[in-house]
């Protein structure tokens, strides 16, 4: 039978049904773009084709090593990869039933606003991760401890302050929606090369987390009492009360807008003006420290100087 016999074989079921095929393969490449998972497929699917080709030219022993090797290389996939796929079913219902962090967060961002000021002022080091889509504890190194508490100033001022009985605040604090649900996470260092070298342990771990997921991670340093902002592994510059919530405000939206971003690696970030205008950040023209600044709460150096001075 030739190609065009072929075709002209095909009914519209054959044709819907590899439409259908081509659309959830597509589909699941693109959840797991960037994870460890790709090119072990790509390796399964040569194995595949050798044995196909072994048994075409009836190398008895190799189609029957890669015959024995392919009925258990399910189960072998399960067990080696069972955090990614785990992953991965969650990003698909996430995208299948998309829910609005503008709504469930807003009433909460208020009080947070108020304990991340509180906690500068004392001077006291922190970090909260407001998650997006992407859950944020699965590429944790240690997902800390679970907590089921509203959004209140006084309960993350408590869960961050440094005391003998709080063995968790070294880590960071987890929000979802309007809720805290974790703390004491140990974040993944970034091993990315020219961060400002007066970022330490806790900024890169903030760097980090943001590379692997879609969270907005807010960093409060103990020695210089300044407050940034980490997303898609850029860290923006010391934040005022009023232009964190603009930075937590663009971030909501940008969420909103864009269901997910693959995990594993770099998290991808905005790479055209297109994307930028989509995510409301745009890189700033500092390379030593990465900064990551809102278009709309940009703020000159004298504003800056005015706004320290009116607070002595």
């Amino acid at each position: 039978m030739g190609v065009p016999d072929f075709f002209a074989a095909l009914s519209w079921r054959d044709g819907l049904d590899l439409g259908l095929l081509g659309l959830i393969t597509y589909g699941a490449l693109r959840l797991l773009r960037g994870t460890r998972v790709v090119p072990v497929l790509l390796a399964v699917a040569f194995l595949i084709g050798m044995s196909f080709v072994a048994r075409a030219l009836d190398l008895v022993a190799v189609a029957t090593v890669l015959r024995y090797f392919l009925e258990y290389i399910i189960m072998i996939l399960i067990v080696v990869f069972q955090q990614e796929l785990r992953r991965f079913l969650l990003r698909l219902g996430q995208r299948l039933l998309p829910g609005s962090r503008r709504r469930t967060m807003q009433s909460s961002l208020d009080e947070m606003v108020t304990a991340v000021d509180r906690l500068r002022r004392a001077r006291v080091g922190a970090m909260i991760v407001l998650e997006g889509h992407l859950e944020a504890s699965a590429v944790c190194s240690d997902p800390g401890v679970e907590v089921d508490a509203a959004v209140k100033a006084s309960t993350l001022v408590a869960l961050a302050a440094p005391h003998p009985v709080n063995t968790a605040h070294d880590g960071a604090l987890l929000l979802r929606g309007g809720h805290i649900v974790r703390c004491g996470m140990i974040c993944p260092l970034s091993g990315r090369d020219g961060l400002d070298p007066r970022f330490g342990t806790r900024h890169r771990g903030a760097i980090g987390l943001s590379e692997e997921c879609d969270a907005l991670v807010i960093v409060i340093s103990e020695e210089r009492g300044e407050v940034r902002a980490v997303h898609l592994g850029e860290c923006s510059d010391p934040l005022e009360p009023g232009e964190l919530r603009a930075k937590i405000d663009v971030w909501l939206a940008s969420v909103d807008q864009r269901p997910a971003v693959p995990t594993g690696g770099t998290a991808d970030r905005p790479t055209d003006s297109a994307a930028t205008s989509a995510s409301g950040f745009e890189a700033g023209t500092d390379g030593a420290s990465h900064s990551l600044t809102p278009r709309s709460t940009a703020r000159s150096e004298d504003a800056s100087v005015a706004s320290e001075g009116g607070a002595r």
